[in-house]
């Protein structure tokens, strides 16, 4: 009877007890993103968009990043929903603008937005940001600095909601599951310790532009897999991924010449050889791109020699996988060095833009004054093809399966 009872009791419990604590739920954990604008940021405008968002503004001391100490107090205003602010950077700091003409012209160090639901941010020249949690604007030295405080789940959603292929649920889950896992992986391991941020927005941690992107059914597949990560040998894992692998997968040890990452094989993208890739409905499967001879030059000797003409004169593959992809570069000219295919493909994007040369596996025709590439794939093709798990997907694959597919070795926890 009493062990009746008790069984009862544990049921019960099993029901009503949340399967993490607080502190295990790793889907609650706070975390602050840095953004990098690419540029000198000297003005700012913000909209409340939802919701009527408290404004603190800090002052400037002696330990602060501004020039003079222009206000000793902390000043706090409310900005309303569809109230419009502009702040600008001037020698003594931070100053305000607002549309009800209560202006704040002392200079500030720090002002923080929070309470709101949306906050929208606007630059020259950029896409807008739509932002939630609580957003901090500082500057470093001329540059006028965003960061934004929310929590991981948060962070899922807007992440796998800007980067994920179609509609399928276990493709979608099976992405959440990277990204969460490469989280978890970044703040265990920061790449930027020595930041009052936990990660920045770009693919150097992981990309993030704001909720802008947030799509329902991803934010209901992250609930779904609340928590889960990869893991490898007990401990999670940094998983690689990119767009479109064209068929074969490569290794990390061969792109990155890392050996301590077995769950990053090569192998190729298909149930079996004689099946189609999984990822052949990508529209970048195969692309092409003719660019002349003397932007080549251009693009070697600024990404290369900072901006001198004649340093390097060309280029070639020095080092390619058994997949066709070039992981090693070797520059020509009168100081001859090598550089990674990852480098190499970074600069050519930055320079030539990122619908440019898509990646490392190409041909090149060379005729009078131009360069074909033909190439095939997007991204480094390494870890999960975004678009061979949206294959899978469509060919009833589980998302646990598709993540044991391009991470073999793995468990979900």
């Amino acid at each position: 009877m009493h062990s009746v009872k008790l069984l009862i009791l544990l049921l019960i419990a099993s029901i009503t007890l949340p399967a993490f604590s607080y502190g295990q739920d790793f889907d609650q954990k706070p975390l602050t993103v840095g953004f990098d604008t690419h540029t000198d940021l000297s003005t700012l405008r913000i909209q409340a968009f939802s919701g009527d968002w408290q404004m603190t503004c800090i002052p400037v001391t002696a330990t602060s990043p501004a020039r003079l100490a222009t206000h000793s107090v902390i000043v706090e205003k409310t900005l309303s929903e569809g109230e419009d602010s502009v702040l600008m950077l001037i020698p003594k700091g931070l100053i305000g603008r607002f549309s009800n003409d209560k202006d704040l012209d002392s200079g500030f160090a720090k002002v923080v937005f929070s309470g709101g639901e949306f906050l929208n941010l606007e630059f020259p020249d950029m896409p807008p940001l739509l932002l939630q949690g609580k957003i901090e604007i500082d500057f470093v030295e001329k540059n006028i600095r965003i960061l934004n405080s929310i929590n991981t789940a948060q962070f899922v959603v807007s992440c796998a909601s800007r980067i994920a292929i179609g509609n399928e649920p276990e493709a979608l889950k099976a992405i959440i599951t990277v990204i969460r896992t490469r989280l978890k992986y970044l703040l265990e391991n920061p790449l930027h310790k020595d930041k009052p941020y936990d990660l920045c927005n770009t693919e150097h941690c992981l990309p993030f532009e704001g909720c802008g992107y947030n799509r329902e059914l991803v934010d209901l597949l992250v609930a779904e897999t609340r928590n889960k990560v990869i893991t490898f040998k007990g401990k999670s894992i940094q998983p690689r991924f990119h767009n479109t692998c064209s068929g074969k997968i490569s290794a990390a040890s061969d792109i990155y010449g890392v050996a301590n990452e077995p769950y990053h094989p090569a192998h190729i993208d298909a149930p079996d050889e004689q099946s189609a890739e999984n990822c052949y409905h990508s529209p970048n499967f195969h692309w092409k791109i003719e660019l002349q001879k003397f932007d080549v030059l251009d693009f070697l000797a600024l990404a290369f020699a900072a901006g001198a003409d004649k340093i390097y004169t060309a280029w070639e593959p020095e080092k390619i996988d058994n997949n066709g992809r070039i992981y090693q570069i070797a520059l020509k000219g009168r100081r001859p060095k090598s550089v990674s295919g990852t480098e190499f493909l970074q600069q050519l994007q930055f320079h030539f833009g990122q619908n440019s040369i898509k990646s490392m596996k190409f041909n090149i025709e060379t005729l009078t004054r131009t360069v074909i590439f033909k190439g095939m794939g997007s991204g480094d093709g390494v870890g999960m093809c975004l678009y061979g798990a949206d294959g899978l997907a469509k060919k009833n694959v589980s998302y646990e399966d598709i993540l044991k597919f391009y991470y073999p070795g793995t468990e979900i926890k």
